[in-house]
């Protein structure tokens, strides 16, 4: 009976634990299920979060290239700029500055970011609109014109106009100056103001030739019949021969200022210029022979040709000019020195005296027209040989020694 009633129980128990289990597997496999759902669930969140972060990411890497790009646009314009483009921080430190502005300032871009604006520039041009004032003062300026020392023997004239740099937020993070080289422009400035003086001279000239030149022609023709009717022993025939010599000077004078004022045209043509040294040379020799002058005239050329080209007539009359002015700087004679230098693409042509040294303050005036310290000189003689080497598109010079002579450099590139 007591076996019956514990296998009874056995059983039971048998039953409970697996209605338990059963229970307990259902709930797991429910569990799993859940599970399962859930990470199929973000599984697809998370496919389409990474969707979403690869759009992202390959909107961001389209605009990280679009920027690249219009950085590379901007940087490429900046450094095409034929004007100078330079800016400076809140503590007016330069941070940028493009190849045209470095050109400008003949300095390298390491020499002048970092520095100051202030000694990059120089007290006399800070002084003048400097750019850290425009930080406090927040009021930019157009168009104003400045001299800058980029050497201690060379200023460059620029224009300048300048503005604040803001962020996003509208908060201003520096200064921006952009400036132009006004070199050219002066020049051309120059030479249209020479040009007009010229036109102006031309109309003078012409006047001259009508209203001077007839009448000289009168008392000089009337003076030489005078003279003839007098004879050369006539007590008053030294005041005929000044009379005439006055004429001579006046229409010497006349011809000197119209060939000066009238429009040169170079006629260039390709040859040796030794050839043409020495043919000029030789013929003021003669002419210094003829005159038994004190002073003879040495020339120096290179073994090799100088080919170029050049106007033949017009030039040749330039020396001839510098020979002139040379042999009489030297009254009591001396030696006038010639020299041909050609050196790459460049030459020069050097006239040396041995005269008295010309003071300084005479230096800058002796190319002026009409300006003259020789009795009986009509001042267009070196005035004309600026013009005929400028023609040529060279440069003329006059240096001189502290006590004794002179000399002029013609300086032009080489012209095939």
């Amino acid at each position: 009976m007591e076996e019956t009633e514990t296998s009874e129980n056995q059983s039971v128990e048998e039953v409970d634990e697996l209605s338990l289990f059963n229970k307990t597997f259902a709930t797991f496999n429910d569990t799993i299920r859940s599970l399962n759902r859930s990470y199929a669930s973000l599984q697809a969140r998370y496919q389409k979060l990474a969707d979403e972060l690869s759009e992202t990411n390959e909107k961001l890497r389209q605009a990280l290239e679009e920027n690249v790009r219009t950085r590379n646009f901007l940087e490429n314009v900046l450094e095409s700029l034929t004007s100078g483009v330079i800016t400076i921080d809140l503590e007016g430190r330069i941070s940028t500055i493009n190849r045209a502005g470095c050109q400008i300032l003949r300095s390298n871009y390491q020499d002048i970011v970092g520095s100051r604006y202030s000694r990059l520039f120089g007290s006399s041009f800070a002084r003048n609109h400097p750019l850290p004032d425009l930080l406090n003062s927040g009021k930019p300026y157009r168009n104003v014109e400045k001299n800058i020392a980029v050497s201690n023997s060379e200023s460059v004239p620029i224009s300048v106009c300048s503005d604040l740099i803001t962020d996003a937020a509208g908060e201003t993070i520096g200064a921006l100056e952009v400036f132009v080289d006004l070199t050219e422009m002066k020049r051309l400035e120059g030479e249209i103001a020479r040009v007009k003086s010229l036109a102006a001279l031309g109309e003078v000239a012409a006047v001259i030739a009508h209203e001077v030149r007839n009448p000289l022609s009168g008392i000089g023709g009337f003076a030489a019949l005078l003279k003839g009717e007098l004879g050369e022993d006539h007590p008053q025939i030294e005041y005929l021969n000044k009379i005439t010599a006055g004429v001579e000077k006046l229409d010497r004078g006349v011809s000197s200022l119209l060939e000066y004022a009238r429009d040169l045209r170079v006629e260039l043509e390709t040859g040796d210029l030794r050839d043409l040294l020495r043919e000029t040379v030789e013929f003021f020799q003669i002419d210094l022979s003829a005159k038994e002058s004190q002073s003879r005239i040495e020339l120096s050329l290179p073994d090799k040709p100088v080919n170029c080209r050049f106007d033949r007539e017009h030039l040749s009359r330039a020396l001839i000019n510098l020979f002139q002015n040379a042999e009489q700087a030297m009254p009591a004679g001396g030696t006038i020195r010639v020299t041909l230098a050609a050196k790459g693409e460049n030459i020069t042509i050097t006239i040396e005296d041995e005269g008295e040294s010309i003071p300084e303050e005479i230096r800058e005036k002796v190319f002026a027209p009409f300006f003259t310290t020789r009795e009986g000189g009509t001042g267009l003689g070196l005035a004309l040989v600026k013009k005929i080497v400028a023609a040529h598109q060279g440069t003329i010079e006059m240096v001189t020694g502290h006590t004794k002579g002179s000399a002029f450099i013609i300086s032009f590139q080489k012209i095939l």
